[in-house]
């Protein structure tokens, strides 16, 4: 899968990716955003952030779970 590459499939990709990495409860407000609805390069640089982690703080899925809300356009 290209990530580079702006589509439907990879945004839901990395979303359900991210939440679930955050373990996040509320993933919900997250389901059937549309790619021109967010911002992609935004994403993508968060996706590829936590995607390299091994672990991640509780205060980092703070941080990112705050990035995440500021993704939508």
């Amino acid at each position: 899968m290209n990530l580079k590459n702006p589509s439907q499939e990879n945004v839901d990709f990395m979303l359900t990716e991210i939440t679930s990495k955050l373990k996040m409860v509320n993933s919900g407000v997250f389901e059937n955003l549309k790619l021109d609805q967010i911002h992609y390069d935004n994403l993508l640089d968060l996706y590829s952030l936590i995607h390299r982690k091994k672990l991640i703080s509780p205060s980092e899925m703070q941080l990112f779970a705050e990035e995440l809300s500021l993704i939508r356009v």
